[in-house]
């Protein structure tokens, strides 16, 4: 059996996964929050005598020896696959960002491989990031390969939506990757709800009964200037309309209808929510809110796009470059 350790290295998270190859199944999982973002700053307090391949390189080290130790398995020489923030400029190494347009199945995103060495008994293969003439992003297009790849029908023509703190929403022309934006949604959340004026009339609550004030919210989101009808967020409070817990709701209802009304005008485009966790419902009913007919992407496929994305791109690359993989599995 051919396995792998898949390794997603976040801003703030850290994943990695025991993958067999041929399937795609979880064997093994092991994550926390030493994201790439923690691990450097801890890389700046060691000293500029470090090195920094070797000093990533020992942190990985740990954390499959943590992973092997919980679940008492043997990880010794596995190959890792590892995509995500790990080739930024704060990750081990910085790799240049593939160009557009690239293909989604694989082919054309940047890489390089690590063999085994004294300092690190894993040969690793790192996945870079992928920009256009204003844009760039690292991670979700290792997600984009891996939803492609579980999509039985997919036409290659589409617009996905991949929610989070720095939404992305790609469009794939002709099985290939033609632009993409950014709208930085979940940081404007947060910096709204919890440092600036608004936090004094919003308060955290994650109840669902709120879904029609979060419905009202896309919809003024969605048709009004965005930094005008924010204040509504405090005058809602000021005049008795909503709790602070409705305007909680509310807020996020404002940026997520302002972020999709930009989708509004794509009626023949085939649109594909790509998310887990609790966006998944509120990006599914802002959608729906806006008369925005997109495909749901089941959660579970999303949780695991990035291992998909991996496969595909180390499918991809077995097949073009045996020998630099032998002895890795």
């Amino acid at each position: 059996m051919m396995r792998f350790l898949s390794c997603d290295w976040g801003t703030s998270s850290f994943r990695l996964r025991i993958v067999n190859l041929n399937d795609g199944s979880i064997e093994g999982e092991h994550l926390n929050e030493m994201g790439i973002q923690a691990t450097y700053h801890k890389f700046l307090e060691a000293g500029k005598e470090v090195d920094r391949v070797k000093f990533y390189f020992d942190q990985l080290k740990k954390e499959i020896k943590q992973m092997g130790e919980n679940l008492h398995v043997n990880l010794e020489g596995m190959l890792i696959v590892c995509s995500g923030m790990a080739s930024s400029s704060i990750g081990f190494k910085e790799l240049p960002y593939a160009d557009l347009p690239i293909d989604v199945k694989g082919n054309s995103v940047g890489l390089d491989y690590f063999p085994i060495s004294n300092d690190f008994d894993h040969s690793l293969l790192l996945v870079s990031g992928l920009r256009s003439s204003d844009n760039v992003m690292r991670g979700e297009e290792t997600q984009l390969i891996g939803v492609v790849r579980q999509l039985e029908n997919f036409s290659g023509e589409g617009v996905f939506i991949f929610p989070g703190t720095h939404s992305k929403h790609i469009r794939v022309e002709d099985y290939k990757v033609s632009d993409f934006k950014t709208y930085m949604t979940g940081e404007v959340f947060q910096l709204m709800a919890y440092q600036s004026i608004l936090s004094k009339s919003v308060k955290t609550d994650s109840n669902e009964s709120y879904e029609e004030v979060f419905k009202v919210g896309v919809e003024e989101g969605a048709s009004n200037a965005l930094l005008s009808v924010f204040f509504k967020t405090r005058t809602n409070e000021l005049f008795g309309r909503y709790t602070k817990e409705e305007n909680f709701h509310y807020l996020s209802g404002l940026l997520i209808g302002n972020e999709l009304s930009n989708l509004v005008e794509e009626k023949d485009s085939s649109i594909y929510l790509c998310s887990e966790g609790r966006l998944h419902s509120n990006y599914a009913i802002g959608m729906e809110t806006l008369g925005i007919k997109a495909e749901v992407l089941p959660r579970e496929w999303v949780r695991k796009s990035v291992i998909h994305g991996q496969i595909q791109i180390l499918n991809q690359n077995i097949n073009n470059e045996k020998n630099i993989f032998l002895g890795s599995f």
